[in-house]
């Protein structure tokens, strides 16, 4: 009897981590893409604004940076010696908020880039949207609505 508590316990806590994605926090991805290049000539990739991703708190928190890069007309959203603590449901916003903080109000306007390729190495999102007034990249975690980082631009 007290075998089959025990497995049962285990069992639900087990079932408990995996739908939760705690287990995510384990997890950890190195994604390493090149800035596509640019056709031709050098002038045309063009650094628009940069930014250093910051800690939100002592369990969420990442460093690198951020730049918005124009390349043949394109805008990409670049991360570079990206680092950010894994988790579930990880998705990258662009957003008009200078100041984020950890509601999904805070973020004010935003686009959203999908999920996170990676937590940590160089990463490039394509931004098929006016960028005019986004000014700051945003990780954040969709399933809990939490801020994980965020690096302000200029």
């Amino acid at each position: 009897m007290k075998k089959y508590l025990i497995s049962i316990i285990l069992i639900i806590v087990g079932a408990g981590i995996y739908y939760s994605g705690l287990y995510t926090y384990f997890i950890r991805t190195d994604i390493q893409e090149e800035l596509p290049s640019s056709s031709g000539s050098v002038q045309a990739t063009q650094t628009i604004a940069t930014g250093n991703f910051v800690e939100v708190d002592f369990i969420h928190k990442g460093s690198g940076q951020a730049n918005l890069v124009k390349v043949n007309g394109k805008n990409i959203l670049r991360f570079e010696n990206f680092n950010v603590v894994s988790g579930p449901d990880l998705y990258v916003y662009l957003s008009k908020s200078p100041n984020p903080t950890g509601g999904i109000k805070s973020l004010g306007d935003f686009i959203d880039l999908g999920l996170l390729k990676g937590t940590s190495g160089n990463q490039n999102y394509e931004i098929n949207a006016d960028t005019t007034g986004y000014a700051t990249a945003i990780v954040w975690c969709k399933r809990y609505g939490v801020l994980f980082t965020y690096a302000v631009m200029r």
